[in-house]
Order: structure tokens, then sequence, then C-alpha cells
């Protein structure tokens, strides 16, 4: 099994994982269950660019290093109103995502870690098959 740790001070942005992941688990400061088995929360990463879904809403922004640190910011998203449980876990899980400032990548898990807090967000790797014009496109 293969691991890489990256804190911030050993990473460059080209280090930084790629593809589609879906939240499989998290560590919250507040210690509330949120049934995120019955929520859709993504997080897409490409080229400095996130973005995904939160449970309700859609969100997008940049991810960078600086001054040797993760950085998530510039975060925006849609504004539709949910379940006040979607939207209290959504409002964590942003704060959660800006706050990151390090991550592990091991094979197809990715954990985004807040270490101020011991807050983590952790992501499973989405395989995508390739979409072929005349075929049916992939259903979930």
């Amino acid at each position: 099994m293969l691991i890489l740790a990256f804190s911030a001070m050993t990473a460059s942005a080209s280090d930084l994982p790629k593809g589609q992941w879906k939240l499989t688990g998290y560590n919250f400061r507040q210690k509330i269950a949120f049934p995120i088995d019955k929520m859709n929360v993504t997080l897409n990463i490409e080229d400095g660019r996130l973005g995904g879904r939160s449970g309700c809403n859609v969100y997008g922004g940049d991810l960078s290093f600086e001054e040797e640190k993760l950085k998530i910011g510039g975060l925006i998203s849609t504004m539709m109103a949910c379940d006040e449980m979607v939207m209290q876990f959504e409002r964590t899980y942003t704060q959660t995502l800006q706050n990151a400032t390090d991550f592990t990548l091991s094979g197809d898990e990715l954990v985004l870690t807040d270490p101020k807090t011991a807050s983590f967000l952790k992501f499973e790797k989405v395989t995508v098959p390739p979409f072929r014009c005349g075929t049916k496109p992939p259903t979930k």
C-alpha cells in the first residue's frame, strides 16, 4: 500500500490530488452525526480549482499552496435552502474545507485536515467511465 502524506511544507501545486471525490467520513469539532450516506457530498479538483456538491448546494473555489500551507479559498456557493440539518452540515463542511491546510492521499482515499481543530474530511476517489457517443450515459 502506497501512502503519500503531504504537509504543505513538502508539497507543491503539482502534488495536489486531481479528480472526482465523494465524502465518506468526517470529524468536526461539534459532535453531531450527519447522515452523509443520504447526502450527495462531492469534491472535484482540477488545475488549481475545486468544486462540488455540499449536500444541498453547489460550491466552487481556488486551491493552491501559500506560505507552505494548503490554501482553499474564494469559495462561492449557490444559495438554495434545505432541511436545517443539511444546512448546518454545509456550513461546517465549508468551514472545515476552507481551514484545511494538510492533506493525506492513500490509494483512493483523500483526507483534508484542519490541524488547529483536528477536523477532517475523508473522501473516496470516484471513477467515472468514459462516455461515448451513441451510448447511454452512466446512471447512478
